[in-house]
């Protein structure tokens, strides 16, 4: 009976050891399935991207953007498909398509993805016609070429948009052929040669003037691409030595409009215009000296015209301050005035005074304009030493530096005259821009 009730009691040990064992393996068994089942597989595919728009078409190129579209976890990224096939991925909502065929019509469509794999049904379609490559034709227009170029200047680009090319040396050597055949009057080949570059030239006869006056417009065609700037030659110029230039069209407000006025009544030789505002290119000049124009102190950017000598700005300063060496360029600025500051601060590029003192005669014109204007001039008022314009570099070049974007200019030949101004007395309108075109007027 002994051994009987062990043996029993053992066995019935040996039981409840099994049956908790058992257990334990359940419970873990149980513990483990919780634990793969806790991330569920995503099986969800993200919505449709909507809103693909097709922005700054030009002969070669797009820029697609669409909205965001949304999922469960998140997406990935983005597949473009032009015409059907797969053309390429973005983590972004846009993407810029180059090397496309000039008056091309294409259709684009856009998926999303996520990271478990799972796409998106496409986007509606987007058909995009590429510019036509342009003709090598002078083109023609008439009317009032006042109005015709603050068209012009109120469809430059602002600060920040990354729209301004640097161009190439092959693109300035060009450009170099293009203004001395516009100098020569040898217009169809500078046609044939502008389209090179996106450029056409307009011969506009101003109708409101009398005599009527033809100007040879240099713009770029409706779809831009490079802004590179805008610049008109006279065909008779009643101011042959007056060249007129803006560098800060879209930052010194109202500088453009006010070259423009001048340079319209006066019939000047030239006029250079900037093609984007100064800030408009996030990379900078090479090129000497700091502003703190853009935001917080640093290098010039490559858009502002004024300090940066890789462009046609500047080669096209270059090329008609050596082909006319009598010329004089008056370049327009503005400034925001502080106390004790005055209305006028001009300057040569230098501390030097030259033969032939263009800022005071111009000084002098403007007091008989409005004797209330008050006046600072670098060469004469050598205490001052704000917005001089000794990092300006068509200046160094005009003041026949070697070195326009490193070496700041300490002889002057006197043909530049940098015109920093106020906005109320001279900038603000129609009657301050008058003031400033009387005064060249009888200056030049």
């Amino acid at each position: 009976m002994k051994t009987i009730n062990f043996i029993t009691g053992f066995s019935f040990g040996k039981e409840i050891i099994i049956m908790v064992l058992m257990l334990f393996v359940a419970c873990s068994s149980s513990e483990g399935s919780n634990d793969d089942t806790s991330v569920e597989t995503d099986i969800q595919a993200p919505s449709a991207p909507t809103g693909l728009t097709g922005d700054n078409i030009t002969q070669t190129s797009v820029e697609l953007n669409w909205d965001a579209a949304s999922d469960n976890v998140g997406v990935k990224n983005y597949s473009l498909y032009q015409n059907g096939s797969y053309l390429a991925s973005s983590g972004q909502t846009s993407y810029v398509l180059n090397n496309l065929e000039p008056g091309k019509m294409y259709e684009y469509q856009v998926l999303a993805n996520d990271a478990a794999g799972n796409k998106s049904s496409l986007s509606e379609a987007l058909k995009v016609t590429t510019v036509s490559a342009i003709e090598a034709e002078l083109q023609y227009a008439s009317g009032n070429i006042d109005t015709y170029l603050q068209n012009l200047i109120n469809n430059v680009p602002g600060s920040g948009e990354n729209s301004y090319e640097i161009p190439t040396d092959n693109d300035l050597d060009l450009w170099n052929q293009v203004i001395d055949d516009l100098l020569s009057d040898n217009i169809s080949d500078a046609v044939s040669k502008a389209v090179d570059f996106n450029y056409q030239i307009t011969e506009f006869t101003d109708t409101d003037l009398s005599p009527n006056q033809v100007f040879y417009v240099l713009a770029e065609y409706s779809s831009q691409s490079n802004y590179w700037g805008i610049y008109v030659f006279s065909k008779t110029p009643n101011k042959e030595d007056l060249v007129l230039m803006a560098p800060h069209i879209k930052y010194d407000t109202n500088t453009g409009f006010e070259a423009v006025y001048s340079f319209r009544n006066n019939v000047a030789k030239a006029l250079l215009l900037s093609g984007t505002h100064r800030c408009n290119s996030t990379e900078r000049s090479e090129c000497s000296g700091t502003t703190s124009a853009c935001g917080s102190n640093g290098a010039y950017r490559i858009s502002d015209m004024a300090h940066n000598t890789n462009s046609a700005f500047q080669e096209a300063t270059e090329v008609i301050a050596t082909t006319l060496p009598n010329t004089i360029f008056v370049q327009l600025h503005g400034f925001g005035k502080d106390d004790g500051d005055p209305d006028v601060i001009m300057s040569n590029g230098t501390t030097e005074t030259p033969d032939t003192d263009y800022a005071s005669l111009i000084r002098d014109a403007l007091l008989d304009e409005d004797k209330t204007l008050t006046f600072k001039i670098a060469h004469i008022d050598t205490d001052w030493t704000r917005l001089r314009g000794f990092t300006n570099t068509q200046g160094r070049f005009i003041n026949s530096f070697p070195d326009p974007c490193s070496t700041s200019a300490s002889n002057t030949t006197g043909r530049f005259i940098h015109i920093e101004q106020a906005k109320p007395k001279l900038r603000k309108n129609a009657s301050g821009w008058k003031k400033m075109s009387n005064a060249l007027g009888n200056v030049f």
